[in-house]
């Protein structure tokens, strides 16, 4: 039945939040965060027993090719599809989309990011197994919602409507990240879940929606199209890839679609966004810390404190802080500012 089912996994992620662990050279999707896999290895396994690795597509920045082959070395080169930069979901997904054609038209696609936390395989793959069930059957893109259990502002929603069908929704409206008041409101209406960013869909009605919905980006995969699998597949791509509209496929194309539905993921899951994730994913200690390395402390509790050099982490009095620290640089920051790591990059490398 799963014949000519493909994964596409995005591994072109920066992962900025996650500073000073993660970095350009080596993102968030190839650390080991909440296992001794790191999450690109996670996401692999995760869904191997449905598509196995020869159906498996991982798309990542050209930078990190060598990565992905250094942790997935049973992955064939024709499987990794190199971006010369990154621009967002839709042309991840639309360059994907090509090499797939040519290997099945008829294929349907589980589109997977690279960076999630599911810890509960069984139930996740029997929500991919439903999607794509509905993907075959209703030609449109089926999400995996996952039911909200906090007012959480750094996700995205999706208001659905009556079950259509057994386990899938229509998907009335897509949410971006709410301020709390929202979230709160979102929760506890009881028909909003969570766009968990893993979509199932044919791959023809893809290339169909991305034609409608962002003609600019499909002219030029029109002509990428043209010199897939020739010679001059890589100077084409180097031309046209940088001038694609950086835009994400929710913004792009499903926000604008009327054939969208959503299955329920009933599993564990977090986009691992920020380092205040691993509050949820790792197991905090008799003082609700998370502590990975050494530390010592006197009256600390409710911290994230990482250590990567060797060096032990001495605290004293210390309440709802990251501390990280490692080879490129050391943070000190407020959980409820997490999120701004990134604007601190940004300023850094201003300077």
């Amino acid at each position: 039945m799963n014949h000519n089912v493909y994964a596409v996994i995005m591994a072109g992620g920066s992962g900025e939040r996650f500073w000073p662990l993660s970095t350009p050279e080596c993102p968030k999707q190839f650390l080991r965060l909440s296992s001794g896999k790191s999450l690109l290895r996670e996401t692999v396994d995760r869904i191997a027993s449905l598509v196995p690795i020869e159906r498996q597509v991982v798309v990542a920045g050209e930078q990190h090719a060598s990565l992905v082959q250094q942790q997935l070395p049973e992955l064939a080169s024709a499987n990794l599809i190199s971006e010369p930069v990154g621009r967002n979901t839709a042309a991840c997904i639309g360059l994907a989309s090509l090499f797939i054609e040519r290997r099945d038209p008829d294929a349907v696609i589980v589109i997977l990011p690279a960076d999630h936390h599911i810890p509960q395989s069984t139930a996740f793959l029997g929500a991919v197994v439903m999607a794509i069930q509905a993907a075959r059957e209703r030609d449109g893109i089926v999400t995996i919602g996952v039911k909200p259990n906090r007012p959480e502002t750094g996700y995205g929603y999706m208001r659905i409507g009556p079950a259509i069908d057994s386990g899938v929704h229509s998907v009335l409206e897509f949410r971006e990240k709410p301020d709390e008041k929202t979230a709160r409101h979102y929760l506890e209406s009881g028909n909003y879940f969570w766009n968990a960013g893993i979509f199932v869909v044919q791959n023809r009605t893809i290339q169909e929606l991305t034609r409608t919905h962002l003609p600019g980006h499909w002219a030029r995969l029109e002509q990428i199209r043209s010199v897939v699998g020739t010679a001059r597949y890589g100077d084409v791509l180097a031309a046209i890839y940088p001038t694609f509209e950086k835009i994400s496929i929710d913004y792009g194309v499903l926000e604008k679609a009327d054939n969208n539905y959503m299955v329920h993921g009933p599993f564990e899951w977090d986009d691992l966004g920020s380092w205040t994730a691993l509050d949820r994913v790792v197991a905090q200690d008799e003082d609700d810390n998370v502590v990975i390395g050494r530390h010592v402390g006197i009256d600390t509790s409710h911290c994230i404190i990482y250590e990567q050099t060797g060096k032990v982490v001495a605290t004293i009095g210390l309440r709802d802080l990251i501390i990280a620290q490692t080879e490129h640089g050391l943070l000190i920051c407020s959980k409820s500012r997490a999120q701004d790591v990134r604007a601190l990059l940004q300023k850094m490398a201003g300077q």
